[in-house]
């Protein structure tokens, strides 16, 4: 049985060469299976040798993005439309990766933002995997 190696990261929009290649560094130390992104802001740079890149361009900044490794084929992948979350099949398994309001902002945009139809759409279908 495998168990996979997965990691969550905000990346606040970076963009400098020299960050992303500590995050690649980071991904290829840890031998990584799944990476789940917050803020992608280039799609450009996330092109991993060996992964695949599903990114979510939505309206805003608020991009979202999981890197698979190519062993593990993601299937049935769908966005948001403001491009904060995006989820995948790996199998029977549904990973979700949303990247949800601020708490330190508005308290109702994130509640709003959890109430939609579409949101909670997400988290209908067990078993799921979240960041």
């Amino acid at each position: 049985m495998h168990i996979a190696k997965i990691s969550s990261i905000n990346i606040n929009g970076t963009t400098a060469q020299t960050r992303v290649g500590l995050l690649l560094d980071f991904i290829r130390r840890h031998d990584l299976d799944f990476v789940f992104l917050e803020e992608v802001t280039d799609s450009a740079i996330f092109t991993v040798t060996g992964y695949a890149t599903h990114l979510n361009i939505g309206a805003t900044m608020r991009r979202t993005a999981i890197l698979a490794r190519h062993d593990f084929p993601l299937t049935n992948v769908t966005t948001l439309p403001s491009g904060r979350a995006i989820a995948a099949h790996l199998n029977d398994i549904r990973l979700v990766n949303v990247y949800e309001p601020s708490s330190t902002g508005r308290k109702t945009d994130k509640e709003r933002f959890f109430k939609t139809p579409t949101c909670r759409n997400y988290y209908v279908q067990p078993p799921i995997l979240c960041s």
